[in-house]
């Protein structure tokens, strides 16, 4: 309805509509296509691979001692198990690896030791277990409960950061399905992980156990962090990227366990949460969600409904506000983080901050920022990639691989 307009608190101008059907239906279209692909679109260069050892460096990756801990959090466990999972997509890459009959044995050998850290998972053997919850009907983190702290492990056991939690295992179990489709340990693995999407996004009226999208918001077009406690501030979102992995883990579960429903229910919510995620959380000069002067920020930081607050919920640093948006880096980073963005974030913001001035590669955020740096400048990305200490989430060989795979870009 032309010229009736209202303000929303923090997410721009909202336009009226007015349909003149008998049932009142809006159709929206988006000619974006995303590919929900366990590999990037384009392969590295084999001049790539080569000079900077991409080989080598997963080699070194899977022979490295693997962790996870038994009386750790959800949170961390679970971005260690899709870093390893990663490792073993890329062990059956001929890019990588090439074709000869040692790419066979470095797979198998990948995966022999991601199926010894996923036993604990399948079984739920872990000190805190998944329990269920008849209240909320979900599944919770017994931490909470075992420490009485409603903080625990980022307030798991309050239904906090399901989606981000949860994403990473849904991601791990559709790597595992397409990489060992004859495992014995498949079906417990697939079991636990269909919890964990009913828990999140359960897209069924009839299932009586688990409340219909828990965490996703079709209207906004992305989920929520917070759970069942209360804010002054709202609900929010702070780590997008992490939001739009369980929603792309999703579409590849599905895809790769033959539920077509669940894959194209994936492919939805990635399709919608990439055009969410671009008009309120990563802000071009064109934006006008965001206000003028808030602009310049680039990204949001932390998304409430009630306001907007360019931080994090742990670190003031500028690096650490516009890392939380790039964590993890997946095949669909590129679809989300568009050139424009990234080039005006870079030249804007973080060739400015002091880690990026002093060529402080200490700094483990940094190996975020490079990745996502490499749809600009891949060779000078792939520089600092080699010598830069990683994010707890992401491996060196991932990251070059990743960084290496913009060269088609």
């Amino acid at each position: 309805m032309e010229g009736l307009v209202a303000y929303s608190t923090t997410r721009g101008p909202m336009q009226a509509l007015i349909t003149k059907t008998a049932s009142p239906m809006w159709r929206f279209t988006d000619t974006t296509e995303i590919p929900i692909s366990f590999y990037p679109s384009h392969a590295p260069a084999p001049s790539d691979a080569e000079k900077y050892k991409i080989k080598e460096t997963l080699v070194k990756d899977i022979d490295s001692k693997w962790k996870i801990r038994v009386d750790g959090s959800y949170y961390f466990n679970d971005k260690a198990a899709q870093k390893y999972a990663s490792l073993c997509l890329m062990a059956v890459d001929p890019s990588v690896v090439g074709a000869g009959p040692d790419s066979g044995k470095l797979l198998q050998r990948c995966l022999s030791k991601l199926k010894t850290i996923l036993a604990p998972f399948l079984t739920n053997s872990w000190k805190y277990t998944l329990k269920y919850d008849t209240v909320y009907r979900g599944i919770l983190s017994s931490q909470g409960f075992a420490l009485n702290d409603v903080n625990a492990d980022f307030g798991n056991t309050m239904y906090n950061d399901h989606h981000y939690h949860y994403g990473y295992w849904i991601v791990t179990a559709a790597i595992v399905n397409k990489l060992a489709p004859t495992w014995s340990g498949l079906v417990e693995l697939n079991r636990m992980a269909s919890f964990l999407v009913r828990d999140v996004a359960n897209p069924s009226w009839s299932d009586p156990y688990f409340t219909k999208f828990r965490s996703f918001d079709w209207f906004r077009g992305h989920s929520y962090s917070h759970g069942i406690l209360s804010f002054a501030d709202g609900k929010d979102q702070e780590s997008s990227s992490e939001d739009m992995n369980f929603h792309y883990g999703i579409a590849l579960f599905g895809q790769v366990t033959g539920d077509e429903e669940l894959a194209s229910i994936g492919r939805l919510m990635v399709k919608l949460n990439a055009r969410a995620i671009q008009t309120y959380f990563l802000l071009t000069d064109a934006n006008r969600a965001q206000p003028a002067k808030f602009r310049p920020n680039k990204v949001t930081g932390i998304l409430f409904d009630n306001k907007v607050n360019y931080a994090t919920w742990f670190s003031p640093q500028k690096y650490a506000i516009h890392g939380i948006q790039m964590i993890l880096v997946s095949p669909v980073t590129e679809y989300v983080r568009t050139r424009e963005f990234v080039s005006e974030e870079w030249d804007q913001v973080l060739s400015r901050i002091p880690d990026i001035v002093n060529d402080n590669l200490r700094n483990p955020w940094l190996s975020l920022l490079y990745v996502n740096y490499a749809t600009v400048n891949k060779t000078l990305a792939l520089t600092k990639l080699e010598k830069c200490k990683m994010d707890d989430g992401l491996s060196r060989s991932w990251a070059l691989y990743m960084a290496a795979a913009r060269s088609g870009i």
